[in-house]
């Protein structure tokens, strides 16, 4: 499957429609968090039966929203928290521009083949003047 490019301004724009899907993932993932924590103090097997599949919807929602994320062109780099990549081209070599959940926008970048630990500022960029 063909990786999309995304120039910074691109990127942010998708970041946009990325944002509610992340906001999504996070209430699905407290909803799991309260039917696991009521999961193991239910005593009714059939309260635990409906439990079990509701966890299981739960994951499975989960599961398509991240999909939904990476149809968008966002690589998953992390869960929790949630990190997202989006492959960028920037003096001849590809890099990523990286984003967490916490993070208004896109403001920080790496080489292709650093984590997170060596993100970089997108000033950096800027300041070059190369987009």
């Amino acid at each position: 499957m063909q990786m999309k490019v995304f120039d910074l301004d691109t990127a942010r724009e998708t970041l946009v429609l990325i944002k509610p899907i992340v906001e999504e993932i996070n209430l699905k993932r407290m909803e799991l968090t309260e039917a696991y924590e009521k999961f193991h103090e239910e005593e009714d097997e059939l309260e635990k039966m409906y439990l079990e599949a509701h966890m299981k919807e739960l994951d499975r929602l989960i599961d398509s929203l991240f999909r939904k994320i990476e149809a968008l062109g966002g690589v998953i780099k992390g869960v929790d928290p949630i990190l997202v990549d989006f492959l960028s081209f920037y003096k001849n070599r590809y890099i990523w521009l990286c984003w967490k959940e916490d993070e208004e926008t896109i403001m920080y970048w790496h080489e292709l083949n650093e984590g997170f630990v060596g993100r970089k500022p997108i000033s950096i960029l800027e300041e070059e003047n190369l987009w």
